[in-house]
């Protein structure tokens, strides 16, 4: 795949990790994790918006092309932080699901909380001496007992909420959720400041936390949660019109535009799955339909330049630490394709509550989201969006930056789940990560050893294994389980589970043991949010 290595590169961070474990002095840690951001979103993935900080850190770096987060934010940010599935530790589905399907919380796989024995990855670096600090989105439960303060953070300025407006009014992205609460240190903020902008405001608490651990002796773990580029989409003055012009061609020449470029450097991800028929073509929309949609597609290209931006002042500002800087950076799943205002009660609660005008696209008081069209040309060559197990829901951009440790200027198509962060961050912080009990972590994954065990997942129904270059996934749209050879056919369009039957019957018994391992609910309905009509069948479920 171009430039692209395959398992070598996990076998040598393994080796060249040796070297940095317990070694002196151990490494600043910075884990920045973007909300809904698609794989071809940043330069270095293919894309037409300027992001030159995230695409230095992967120049100086390793970029992860096969690397996968759970379809969903809250169980992803729940596997990132637990190293272990979300079932597992208590998070199977985002809190608004478990809303809608009260029957859910009386099961231990959904009750929205950490196991209070369970100890997270600020726990794990503490215990190697670091100072650990959070800013941003939280969402893995309302209860103080379950806020950062509670579990190991020293120092925290967070969201509450999964996401909401991007400005002071706070209002949040659901009826449920219509106001937003930041709390500090496990106090809540009573207001925020007038000039609030969301990434702004979360970089800015981030250089104080690090200006406040200048001078100790310890290093630092800060995981900085940015809430961009997730819906509504806003930007801040003097953003907001700067790449409408990008978008004049619509999806297809887009899309068509970043598969060329990213195909260029990794010839295996340079076409893409059809567009579905009922997005139909871009010259069928009316100039003014044309108009909204293009300045919809540059209010999300402004906040992905804007979260560059300001994530290199706070790159800059760790770059003149004397202590070496370890940088993980990735997206908690694919974009935001569905249909928000299918939500809950959105379609009346929204125009009721927002400025829907054109003319207010992207200011305070706005409601905007990204939508199908460019959902696609945001997951590029892989298919669907959020919410699906389908490439495009799960496989994120990921950076690793780690000088001396991490190799420079190097790619790889290797497996990566969001499991292994944290086996390997501890690793590079020099501690050992222990058996747990009841939930035991897979130390062989340390430092992103070769993957020695397939990867499961489950979400909203939809169900997925991969195990090798193949992957085997089942949802509602089909009535039996696909099979993908994902290096030839990364847009999962050719389904081999018939020339295949043994392979398939192999990860379809993975995928139970895993079921019952982390005590997994067989939905049995599709249950996932958003659908458009053409997605549904009778009974509701997605196509």
């Amino acid at each position: 795949m171009g430039s692209c290595i395959r398992q070598g590169l996990w076998v040598a961070l393994w080796f060249s990790a040796q070297v940095a474990w317990g070694a002196s002095p151990a490494p600043h840690i910075l884990l920045v994790v973007a909300d809904d951001l698609g794989f071809t979103d940043l330069g270095v993935y293919g894309s037409e918006i300027p992001t030159p900080n995230l695409d230095r850190l992967a120049a100086g770096g390793t970029q992860l092309l096969n690397f996968h987060a759970n379809a969903s934010c809250t169980p992803s940010r729940a596997m990132l932080l637990s190293g272990l599935d979300n079932h597992a530790v208590g998070y199977g589905a985002n809190p608004a699901a478990v809303r809608r399907m009260p029957e859910l919380a009386v099961r231990p796989g959904y009750r929205g909380a950490f196991p209070a024995e369970l100890p997270l990855l600020p726990s794990y670096l503490k215990a190697q001496g670091y100072g650990t600090y959070f800013v941003g989105k939280w969402h893995l439960g309302a209860d103080p007992s379950a806020h950062p303060p509670a579990r190991g953070f020293d120092h925290s300025l967070y969201l509450e909420q999964g996401g909401g407006s991007h400005f002071s009014d706070a209002i949040g992205t659901l009826s449920a959720d219509e106001q937003l609460t930041y709390w500090r240190d496990g106090a809540p903020l009573k207001a925020l400041p007038d000039d609030f902008f969301s990434t702004t405001f979360y970089v800015d608490e981030a250089l104080r936390y690090l200006e406040d651990s200048a001078g100790q002796e310890q290093p630092v773990f800060l995981q900085l949660s940015l809430t961009a580029p997730h819906w509504p989409l806003q930007a801040p003055e003097g953003w907001r019109e700067r790449f409408e012009g990008l978008y004049e061609n619509g999806w297809e020449a887009v899309r068509q535009a970043r598969l060329a470029r990213l195909g260029a450097r990794f010839p295996a991800l340079g076409a893409g799955p059809p567009l579905p028929e009922a997005l139909g073509a871009w010259s069928a929309l009316s100039p003014a339909a044309q108009r909204e949609e293009v300045r919809r597609m540059g209010l999300y290209a402004a906040m992905i330049a804007h979260l560059d931006q300001a994530l290199g002042r706070l790159l800059d500002r760790f770059a003149e630490e004397a202590r070496p800087v370890a940088v993980v950076f990735l997206s908690d799943n694919g974009p935001e394709g569905n249909d928000v205002m299918a939500i809950a009660d959105n379609a009346t609660w929204v125009p009721a509550t927002f400025d829907l005008s054109y003319d207010a696209m992207g200011t305070k008081g706005s409601y905007v989201a990204l939508g199908r069209g460019w959902g696609h040309v945001s997951a590029g060559p892989l298919n669907r969006y959020k919410s699906f197990l389908s490439e495009g829901g799960t496989r994120t951009p990921a950076i690793l930056s780690y000088p001396g440790v991490v190799p420079a200027g190097l790619a790889s198509d290797a497996l990566v789940s969001i499991t292994d962060l944290l086996p390997t961050l501890v690793a590079w912080a020099g501690g050992e990560v222990p058996q747990l009990a009841g939930v035991p972590i897979d130390t062989e994954r340390l430092v992103g050893a070769p993957r020695g065990q397939p990867l499961a997942m489950e979400i909203y129904g939809n169900r997925a294994v991969w195990e090798g270059p193949w992957k085997a996934l089942w949802d509602f749209s089909t009535d039996h389980w696909q099979l993908f050879h994902l290096p030839s056919d990364p847009g999962e369009q050719r389904d081999r589970s018939g020339e295949e039957p043994a392979r398939v019957a192999e990860m379809v018994a993975i995928w139970e043991r895993f079921a019952e391992e982390n005590q997994v609910f067989r939905f049995p309905r599709e249950t996932g949010y958003g659908r458009y009509p053409d997605q549904r069948v009778g009974d509701g479920s997605a196509r």
